[in-house]
């Protein structure tokens, strides 16, 4: 007797394994997508709330309301923390050592958010939730006041326009001169010489920086630094203070036959010639000279540079602000025996006198020939060529927060 076995349920087996499978895949498609787009929602909620932090540092300068500011934006997302299914938290640290532009102070601002989503399909295959979230950092730069031109208290700016280097020390006959520079260092846009290896010395860790090299004659107590220069329009010009003499400008034009005393504001100066060998005081003043061209020798024991009280300490403006000297651009002054078409100052020492405040002549031929004062010079000077010559020596004293400083702004940005 032969008895047939029935097949029959074998299929519902089947079918009930498909089903499983079917919503696996469902499970895939469907969750997966609203996990995705969760994700998703989440990185730009962290992105927008780990921006309106760092937003907060960059105008409050401090991280009193970064977090609480970062968390609003995330709730108004959709994302507060709730102790079951969403968490945000908020880290704050320092922004490392100069990668801040200008150096300036900055913080980085963390945002971490972390959500369990409600499942679907995928609760047959036995999960109830899928974990999703988000991490963004922002930076955060904040405003500070740099000197120009990096702090460098002697700057030469030409760029190999001219048969002299940017820094010529001791380029006449005479080789007893010599430079002591406290506080910085010097700055060549191209070449910088220094005839004997005692001329100039700097503090412990400074010297000279050249973009051009040094000059094969040259000699120098401290190794030379390689530079990058200064892009003459963008840097140069950019940071030029505007002319206050224009019509409405805050610019006051003197009275020629009134003595050279200037106090309280930014005075406009066409004809700098005028003031050569006379005694000039300036008290919370700034010279912005207008001239095309000029020939200034000032001496020790008076003189323009004689009876500066606190020269370059004008605070009615900003852009002015800690000048001594604004000289407008012209035509680059070639050498220092160019007395013609171009401008050119020769200090013969400053008298009893401290000299205050940032002297910004970029196409002048600059020549320093000694100062009479244990306080020496504080100032920072910038011109197309910087030497000396004679045998009078220079000490500069250089005081950052004595010059002009230009600010750098807030900068934000998303780093992950």
């Amino acid at each position: 007797m032969i008895t047939k076995t029935s097949e029959k349920g074998q299929a519902l087996i089947l079918i009930t394994l498909a089903a499983v499978g079917l919503f696996a895949f469902a499970a895939l498609a469907i969750d997966g997508s609203m996990a995705f787009s969760n994700k998703r929602h989440a990185q730009n909620a962290a992105d927008t709330a780990a921006l309106a932090g760092a937003l907060s540092y960059a105008r409050e300068g401090n991280t009193a309301n970064v977090e609480t500011v970062a968390l609003a934006r995330a709730s108004s997302n959709g994302y507060t923390t709730d102790g079951t299914k969403t968490e945000v938290t908020v880290t704050i640290t320092d922004v490392p050592e100069e990668e801040c532009p200008g150096d300036a102070t900055g913080k980085d601002i963390t945002v971490n958010i972390e959500s369990l989503m409600n499942t679907t399909f995928a609760k047959v295959v036995g999960r109830d939730q899928i974990a999703s979230g988000a991490t963004a950092t922002s930076r955060a730069c904040g405003y500070k006041l740099v000197p120009l031109f990096d702090g460098h208290a002697i700057v030469g700016l030409n760029d190999t326009r001219a048969p002299d280097c940017a820094l010529a020390f001791d380029t006449g006959n005479s080789s007893s001169v010599t430079w002591t520079i406290e506080g910085s260092g010097v700055f060549s846009n191209s070449c910088a010489f220094s005839k004997e290896e005692d001329t100039i010395t700097f503090d412990p860790g400074l010297c000279v920086s050249t973009v051009g090299g040094v000059d094969s004659q040259s000699e120098w107590n401290c190794t030379p630094e390689p530079a990058t220069a200064y892009d003459w329009d963008e840097y140069v010009l950019a940071n030029m203070p505007p002319n206050p003499c224009t019509p409405g400008g805050i610019g006051i034009w003197p009275d020629p036959s009134d003595p050279p005393n200037f106090s309280n504001g930014v005075y406009c100066i066409n004809n700098l010639d005028h003031y050569d060998s006379q005694d000039i005081t300036l008290n919370n003043a700034t010279l912005y000279v207008t001239d095309d061209e000029f020939d200034v020798k000032f001496a020790g024991g008076g003189g323009f540079f004689g009876t500066a009280t606190k020269a370059g300490t004008y605070t009615g403006s900003d852009d002015y602000a800690d000048y001594y000297m604004v000289v407008e651009p012209a035509a680059f002054c070639s050498k220092f025996s160019d007395n013609t078409d171009s401008q050119r100052i020769e200090w013969r020492g400053n008298g009893t006198g401290t000299f205050y405040g940032t002297v910004f002549a970029p196409t002048a031929c600059l020549d320093l020939r000694g100062n009479g004062t244990a306080q020496g010079m504080h100032s920072q000077i910038i011109g197309w060529i910087v030497g000396s010559n004679g045998d009078a020596d220079v000490y500069i004293n250089y005081k950052a927060d004595e010059n002009h400083r230009i600010t750098v702004h807030p900068n934000i940005s998303i780093l992950e």
